[in-house]
């Protein structure tokens, strides 16, 4: 039924905060545009008039999913972010990674909000497994991983 996933969209307050941060974390931004016309919100049921979308993925291949960067201007993006991880819905975009300390440490040197500090854990199959739950400028929530086996 599905093919395969395409991409993840993260609502901001502002675009260009969201994609600077976003490429200190190592993504580049390979599309951006502004769509200033009431279809724009109508495709996924917002009354909005004006929206600025960045397209933005790790690597350069075109068939990896990929992250919409999201900013609604008018009327502008509200609410809040969810208060915790464990709310109903979409919880957290993760991000693997192959040594994760020194990623920690850079993210540590940005002043990230970090949910914990770095944990580091044996799976049930007896691997080791390192994670780290943060939040980008908005407040919504990332992982950085590494050690995961899934085949």
């Amino acid at each position: 039924m599905l093919g395969r996933l395409s991409h993840t969209v993260i609502c901001v307050r502002d675009l260009d905060v969201s994609v600077a941060f976003y490429e200190k974390l190592g993504l580049h931004k390979f599309f951006e545009f502004t769509h200033d016309d009431p279809i724009a919100g109508a495709v996924v049921g917002v009354e909005t008039r004006k929206v600025r979308m960045a397209f933005m993925r790790l690597g350069a291949d075109p068939h990896e999913p990929f992250l919409d960067i999201v900013q609604f201007v008018d009327p502008p993006t509200f609410g809040e972010p969810y208060p915790t991880l464990n709310n109903v819905g979409i919880c957290r975009v993760a991000f693997a990674v192959d040594d994760i300390d020194p990623v920690y440490e850079r993210l540590k040197a940005m002043d990230v909000e970090f949910v914990t500090p770095l944990h580091r854990l044996t799976t049930p199959t007896g691997d080791p497994l390192a994670m780290v739950c943060f939040k980008d400028p908005d407040g919504s929530f990332l992982e950085i991983i590494s050690g995961l086996k899934v085949e």
